[in-house]
């Protein structure tokens, strides 16, 4: 006969409430830990088994907000990873999804349960979400301040990790960094340019006119690199704030027979599957997608099973990846 929750409140004099949140390792539950630890001694000598949360999750309907249309995704295949990742996990865990493009947050059915929306999204947008009244979960944009949950790559970390790395290498260190807008046209800050230009400064390596402004598709960062090759003092080494310019300053150089990485070495950021593929690969800072999509689901599961739970924003580390577009 299967163990229940009951079997253990009984054994160990408390009620099913406390017991289930006990198991559930409910951060706002308040209870002594010599209690806690009797209801845990319990249920291992029951040997109780907690069900799979496939089937709590069973049932629920949620709504994956993809900020991007599907023809900009095959550019940035970033965001096509999280979206790909969110749909993945969430069939995982027993969701049904209905995923929204472009920011058409019109076309979100009534009948969710929450929100997953991926991206970067202005104050307008924030609320029309919110005016559902469902559990929102932000990918890949700090929303802590709107009491969205928020999961994001540290940003700041990956930038200082590549400049450490150039700075130890080359004497003349560029950027071509990006502005990104959102779908109703609000300008996005962006922490990766200030982080880059600030640890640059501090070893006495940063030099303005070596930072160009693209908008994160591929022809920005060919047009950025262009830009930069016909000044004639020019850097030694780029570092591009993602994969999709990374592949337009490759074909930038390729064009103007610049020899990848000994005469101008690069880093790009992401880390998808397309640096694998160019020539020369790229040296990339990675961001684990599928991890953001996991702990994106993991928040909404959490806060559909309590909605009463603070907003957490969850930070997840990126690293450098050494590949043939810089010298080792």
């Amino acid at each position: 006969m299967a163990v229940t929750l009951k079997n253990i409140a009984d054994r160990a004099g408390v009620s099913l409430a406390t017991v289930s949140r006990v198991l559930n390792n409910d951060p706002q539950l308040s209870v002594g830990e010599e209690t806690r630890r009797k209801i845990l001694t319990i249920a291992e000598e029951l040997s109780y088994t907690k069900k799979h949360r496939r089937s709590a999750a069973t049932g629920h309907k949620i709504a994956v907000i993809q900020w991007y249309s599907p023809a900009r995704e095959l550019d940035d295949l970033y965001y096509m990873n999280i979206r790909l990742g969110v749909e993945k996990e969430a069939q995982q865990v027993g969701y049904t999804t209905a995923t929204v493009f472009d920011t058409h947050l019109e076309q979100i059915p009534n009948d969710v349960s929450g929100i997953v929306a991926i991206g970067k999204y202005s104050q307008k947008q924030i609320d029309q979400l919110q005016r559902f009244n469902k559990p929102i979960v932000v990918i890949d944009y700090d929303e802590l301040s709107n009491g969205c949950d928020s999961v994001l790559p540290d940003f700041d970390g990956g930038i200082k990790q590549a400049a450490d790395f150039l700075a130890a290498r080359y004497a003349k260190i560029g950027m071509i960094a990006g502005q990104e807008k959102t779908t109703d046209q609000k300008p996005v800050s962006d922490s990766r340019r200030d982080t880059f230009a600030k640890t640059l400064k501090a070893k006495n390596l940063y030099h303005s006119e070596w930072f160009m402004m693209g908008d994160y598709s591929e022809k920005s960062g060919f047009d950025q690199m262009q830009r930069l090759l016909q000044l004639d003092d020019r850097p030694q080494a780029v570092l591009v704030a993602n994969d999709a310019m990374a592949v337009g300053a490759l074909r930038a150089l390729h064009e103007k027979q610049i020899d990848v990485p000994r005469e101008m070495a690069l880093i790009s950021f992401d880390d998808t599957s397309i640096t694998h593929y160019t020539y020369p690969t790229l040296t990339s800072i990675h961001v684990p997608t599928d991890q953001m999509a996991a702990m994106g689901l993991e928040l909404l599961g959490r806060r559909l099973q309590n909605p009463d739970l603070a907003p957490q924003r969850v930070v997840v580390g990126t690293k450098l990846v050494l590949r043939q577009s810089t010298e080792k």
